[in-house]
C-alpha cells in the first residue's frame, strides 16, 4: 500500500494534546463540495490532484495589496471606497501581514476540539464606529457572448457568487471569534479584464467594481460541527453527486469492469 504524501494535513484522532490540527477556510469549502473528497484527503492522506495555480491572478493580488496599503499608511480612504461611499479606511494591525499569507493565515481554535480553522485574508477595514470589514481581491475576464459587459452583483459572478460569499463569511467567523468587532458589511474588489481590445501592447485593462455582501456567518459553526464528527469517524463518506472527480472515478471504474 502506497504511504500517504499528504501526512501534515491529515487529521489523526486523539494524537492532538498540546497541538491543534490546522482546518484552512478551503478545507472547510471542500468538506461543502464533496464529503468524500475531504475525508480522503483530510483523513486519509489521499491529496486530490494539484490545480495549476493562476499566478496572474496572485500578481494582481499583490498589486491591490501595494495600492491599498499606501492609502493604509496614509490612513486615508482609497478612491474606490470614495467611488462607492464606503466610508472607512484600511484598517491597520501589527499581524495583519501574517493573516496574509498562504498556510499562516488569521487562527482561531474552535471551541471544544482538537483543531483550529485559518484562512489567508486579502485585506481588512474599518468603519468610523470600529466594525472590521473583511475584504478579498478577484480577478478575471469575463464576458458574455464575447462581449465585455461591466460586474454589477454577485450573481454576474462565478456559480452566482456561492464560493466567494461563504470564503467572506468564515473570515468573518474567524475574526468574530479572535474578539474583534466584525461588520456584517463584507467586500470583494473585482477586477474584470478587457479581452476584445484590438491591441494587447504589454499592457491588461481591467475594469474594478467593488461588490458589496451583508455576511451571515450563524452556519459556520454547525458545519465545523459536522466535519469534527466525520474526521473523527471511521466511516468513508458517500461522494457528492455534484463531484466532478468523484463522477470520473466511478466512471473510469466502470469501463474496466
Amino acid at each position: 500500500m502506497m504511504k500517504s504524501k499528504n501526512i501534515r494535513y491529515t487529521y489523526q484522532p486523539g494524537a492532538y494534546v498540546n497541538s491543534k490540527f490546522p482546518l484552512s477556510r478551503s478545507g472547510v469549502d471542500e468538506y461543502l463540495e464533496c464529503k468524500k473528497c475531504f475525508y480522503l484527503n483530510r483523513r486519509l492522506g489521499l491529496k486530490k490532484p494539484s490545480q495549476i495555480p493562476f499566478n496572474l491572478n496572485s500578481a494582481v493580488d499583490n498589486l491591490f495589496k501595494n495600492e491599498f496599503d499606501k492609502y493604509r499608511r496614509e490612513k486615508r480612504q482609497h478612491p474606490l471606497m470614495e467611488k462607492y461611499g464606503i466610508n472607512a479606511i484600511p484598517y491597520s494591525h501589527n499581524e495583519l501581514d501574517i493573516w496574509r499569507q498562504n498556510f499562516q493565515g488569521v487562527r482561531v481554535d474552535f471551541k471544544g476540539t482538537d483543531i483550529e480553522i485559518f484562512g489567508a485574508v486579502d485585506d481588512l477595514w474599518i468603519y468610523e464606529n470600529g466594525d472590521i470589514i473583511v475584504v478579498d481581491y478577484k480577478s478575471t475576464s469575463k464576458s458574455s457572448d464575447g462581449i465585455f459587459h461591466p460586474i454589477n452583483d454577485f450573481s454576474d459572478v462565478w456559480e452566482g457568487g456561492k464560493i466567494y460569499k461563504r470564503q467572506l463569511e468564515i473570515y468573518q467567523w474567524i475574526l468574530f471569534n479572535k474578539g474583534f468587532q466584525v461588520s456584517k458589511d463584507c467586500y470583494l474588489v473585482y477586477a474584470n479584464a478587457y479581452k476584445d481590445k484590438q491591441e494587447f501592447n504589454n499592457v491588461l485593462d481591467f475594469e474594478v467594481t467593488v461588490l458589496k455582501h451583508v455576511g451571515d456567518f450563524s452556519w459556520v459553526e454547525a458545519v465545523l460541527d459536522e466535519i469534527y464528527k466525520l474526521l473523527n469517524s471511521n466511516e468513508i463518506p458517500e461522494a457528492s453527486s455534484n463531484c466532478d472527480l468523484c463522477g470520473y472515478v466511478e466512471c473510469s471504474n466502470q469501463l474496466f469492469q
